[in-house]
């Protein structure tokens, strides 16, 4: 049957779920931002209204009381609950009554205030007074005192906003404020947490690369050992030759392996629809041969069914394999190891499903959850990125899934890879 490739669309890779809970947040925040300037807004448009109305009610109830000198008195009473400042002048803008500007109603006597009216001389307190009025008067403008039907002005109210609305005021401007700094920070704090991602991923990925390059060089260095002890003893011998040869070459072959796996890593691989069963036999029989230089007795058993053809890449599923039957005889705490791995197919499902067990120490609930956690292992000596770089090997370019089935600690653990099977291959294959 001829080979058909089957090539992953390049499609643009989706934001993780952290950038869509920082664009989140954000939008909380802008949506949080306009509503408030918006209440704000609307409370001082309605509070200088009510102002206004309170002080043309003030101009119009006091200006019989204008002429009268008990006008003092009277405006004290008429604003007695007034909380924003007001300020009543009489038509040489003397000041005659106020409240809530910071100067005691009573601190200016009304004789200083009718000398001042008569003479145009006027005092430093008065004068503050007035530089009050004027401040009110450039945020609203002054309301004058008439009496009814009669022509003139008998004085004027000068009238500002409270003091809370002036603080809330501020309030957009220190939520506008606020969210910049939590932007920044969280910007800052996102990146940061980003490159020391990144930095440990790349020292985890180069610890794992030289783990990987570790095993065929040592096999190397062993194999050019044992041709030299046998060329010192004469015993080089052309069949001796082309054995150590042999073996040299799968060890050579498998460092190309390496590098095409960690080469693979950084792109979008291309599938080729293909015998699984051999690619995981071909795993197996690697290890099988290197179980015994590990001073361990563990048995290796196969079973595969008669399964399709299914689309992988066969560089990066046999690093698939591997991780799985490494893991399996890491876990092995007993003398005697056992290791399962079958085939199945599962034909209502159009799936391949592979599977790994072991016999070994088993897993607790927590490690379980955490076992395809980058840097998390439970060996004395590893990086915790094998069962991570098979699950994106898995997930992302096979499309497929990897899960532990089953694990039970002292009594060993199951991993299942699933695979999906093109319709074209189950045809074929029924």
């Amino acid at each position: 049957m001829t080979t058909r490739k089957v090539a992953r669309p390049r499609t643009a890779r989706p934001l993780s779920y952290k950038v869509f809970l920082f664009l989140a947040v954000v939008a909380l925040m802008g949506a949080l931002f306009i509503h408030s300037s918006y209440v704000i807004s609307r409370l001082n448009r309605e509070t200088e209204d009510l102002c206004y109305v309170l002080a043309r009610f003030f101009a119009v109830s006091t200006f019989q009381a204008a002429e009268d000198p008990t006008l003092r008195p009277i405006f004290r009473e008429v604003v007695g609950n007034i909380n924003f400042p007001i300020i009543l002048t009489d038509p040489a803008n003397i000041p005659r009554a106020w409240k809530e500007i910071g100067i005691p109603a009573d601190a200016i006597p009304d004789s200083v205030l009718a000398k001042a009216a008569e003479t145009g001389i006027i005092p430093p307190s008065v004068k503050r007074i007035q530089e009050i009025a004027a401040n009110l008067d450039r945020r609203n403008s002054p309301v004058p005192v008439v009496r009814l039907g009669t022509p003139g002005v008998l004085g004027q109210v000068h009238y500002g906003d409270p003091v809370l609305v002036q603080q809330l005021r501020w309030i957009p401007y220190l939520e506008f404020g606020v969210i910049l700094a939590l932007l920044l920070f969280g910007f800052v704090g996102f990146r940061s947490i980003m490159a020391g991602e990144q930095r440990s991923l790349w020292a985890a990925l180069a610890k794992e690369t030289a783990h990987q390059l570790g095993t065929p060089l040592s096999s190397l260095l062993g194999w050019t050992a044992l041709l030299r002890e046998a060329s010192e003893k004469g015993e080089a011998t052309p069949p001796k030759v082309e054995e150590i040869a042999r073996e040299m070459d799968l060890d050579l072959d498998r460092l190309n392996k390496v590098a095409s796996r960690f080469g693979q890593m950084g792109s979008v691989p291309t599938l080729k629809e293909g015998d699984l069963a051999a690619v995981v036999a071909e795993a197996v029989n690697y290890f099988r041969h290197r179980v015994p230089h590990l001073g361990r007795v563990v048995e290796i058993v196969e079973s595969y069914e008669p399964i399709p053809k299914v689309a992988f890449h066969v560089d990066l599923m046999e690093w698939v394999v591997e991780n799985l039957i490494r893991n399996a005889i890491d876990a092995t705490d007993k003398w005697s190891g056992r290791i399962e791995v079958s085939l199945t197919w599962r034909r209502d499902q159009h799936e391949v499903e592979l599977r790994v067990k072991d016999n070994g120490r088993g897993m607790s609930a927590t490690e379980r959850r955490r076992a395809f956690t980058p840097g998390f292992t439970t060996k004395r000596r590893g990086w915790g990125l094998g069962l991570a770089l098979a699950r994106r090997v898995v997930r992302e370019y096979h499309r497929g899934r990897i899960s532990i089935v089953e694990s039970v600690p002292g009594q060993g653990t199951t991993v299942a890879v699933v695979l999906p099977v093109a319709s074209s291959s189950t045809a074929g294959s029924a």
